[in-house]
């Protein structure tokens, strides 16, 4: 999802003090008290098959696919085996004159199934993967798809650790479990692709596969097993970023649907933070040169006027002058224009030093439900997971569910 970081950034999280998080954490959070109910049963209509579809690949002309033994290729017209056998590391799935090849070979069907033999993997681009590989032609892009088929809870192993770091406290991480699997299943109940649920990267949640599985966060997701956060009946869209920078974003802020549990709220435990405080500088002909190549304006900048703060204090809309009038675009659109590694969050200030534009503000991600440096926070506070869970999702259900 948005919030995931690269391993620069992981490293940085890692060596945090971690009691640097402790002071005054709990001052804020009085009304809070530590929930020992069990988390209760409940059946949910969803969608029969348990396993989820997750693009690693999206478009491409090979894709390098390997296995330790025998595969079984299946035709997913027929569901019959038109082949076996085992794929080396050069193995390479091909797209030429619109038909899919195999090791060199034409095969006689435009979509295939990988099927490894029992607790066996595939291994995608280098990197291993439980369950099984489907490769299809991409009807939008004209290149390969490549989609991982496998069950919601293994896919969470892969998830879980790119997603928060593998040895923060165990109530961080479970709860950090239970956002990413609910997050999963409301994309799988009704807001997937044909032909995926979600893809491997920030656009939807990190997935690393195999080879990036953590035994702590293995643990988290098995400890949570099919708990979910609801609402009304249905999955809450589970939305997490790095660091609020001190108070959540109301989502219709964000991206304009108004949703009661992502609403946004004071957070409190994410101040200290290594995501709380930013500062980033560019030059004026480098902040021209960032819109004009996406069109935005075509001008030279004068300044910059920052419109309408949220609740939050969040930025609403950027107004560019420049030498031929202005330009109005939203905060959020403006931060993703600029690079979201850059403009970190919408919670920033703008000053001028004559050849440097300088913006600096606290938090990173999009401000939106949970905040994964605040949930270090309430953990390390002594907080249970679904405590944390019902404060950046205020008003939902916590439920264990019955999965496929």
């Amino acid at each position: 999802m948005y919030s995931s970081h690269s391993k620069v950034i992981k490293i940085c999280i890692a060596a945090l003090v971690l009691s640097s998080l402790l002071p005054g954490c709990s001052r804020f959070y009085l009304t809070i008290r530590p929930d020992t109910v069990a988390v209760p049963p409940v059946k949910y209509e969803r969608k029969k098959s348990g396993n989820i579809r997750v693009a690693l690949v999206k478009s491409a002309k090979r894709v390098g696919i390997s296995s330790s033994r025998e595969v079984k290729i299946y035709d997913m017209r027929t569901k019959k085996i038109i082949d076996r056998m085992r794929l080396t590391a050069d193995t390479q799935v091909t797209l030429r004159d619109g038909r899919i090849m195999l090791a060199g070979k034409t095969l006689p069907a435009p979509r295939i199934r990988l099927v490894p033999a029992k607790n066996e993997y595939l291994s995608v681009r280098g990197k291993r993967y439980r369950g099984q590989i489907e490769v299809l032609i991409n009807q939008e892009s004209g290149g390969l798809l490549a989609v991982n088929y496998i069950p919601l809870e293994q896919y969470l192993f892969g998830v879980v650790p790119n997603e928060m770091i593998s040895t923060w406290p165990e109530q961080a991480l479970q709860a950090q479990a239970v956002a990413a699997r609910t997050f999963a299943l409301y994309k799988m109940s009704g807001c997937a692709t044909k032909e995926y649920d979600l893809d491997a990267s920030v656009n939807s949640q990190v997935y690393g596969g195999l080879d990036s599985e953590k035994e702590s966060t293995s643990r988290a997701v098995l400890q949570t097993q099919g708990v979910v956060a609801m609402s009304n009946g249905k999955y809450i869209a589970a939305f997490y970023h790095s660091n609020c920078g001190g108070h959540t974003a109301n989502v219709k802020d964000v991206w304009g649907s108004q949703l009661r549990y992502l609403a946004g709220s004071l957070c409190g435990f994410c101040d200290n933070g290594p995501h709380c405080r930013w500062e980033h500088q560019l030059t004026k002909q480098e902040l021209e040169t960032r819109l004009k190549k996406r069109k935005v304006i075509q001008h030279k900048i004068q300044r910059l006027e920052l419109i309408g703060r949220d609740s939050g204090g969040r930025i609403q809309m950027i107004r560019i002058q420049h030498t031929a009038g202005h330009k109005d675009i939203k905060a959020a659109a403006f931060r993703m224009l600029i690079g979201p590694d850059i403009i970190r969050s919408t919670k920033f200030y703008v000053h001028s030093n004559g050849k440097n534009i300088i913006f600096k503000g606290k938090g990173w991600g999009h401000g939106v439900g949970l905040c994964q440096e605040g949930a270090y926070g309430m953990a390390r506070s002594g907080y249970h997971y679904r405590d944390i869970l019902r404060h950046y999702y205020p008003g939902v259900d916590i439920h264990k569910i019955s999965i496929p």
